[in-house]
């Protein structure tokens, strides 16, 4: 049941940030998430 519940949150934030800020906190989590896997693999 808690899997559910992440989905949801996490399909919930997703919506609201596409529909509300034009994916602006999707894209720097996606760059944020490119840099650090750049730094660990080097």
């Amino acid at each position: 049941m808690r899997y559910v519940i992440i989905i949801v949150t996490i399909a919930c934030f997703i919506i609201w940030d596409g529909l509300y800020n034009g994916g602006r906190y999707i894209d720097a989590s996606v760059t944020s998430v490119k840099n650090v896997v750049r730094m660990v693999t080097g």
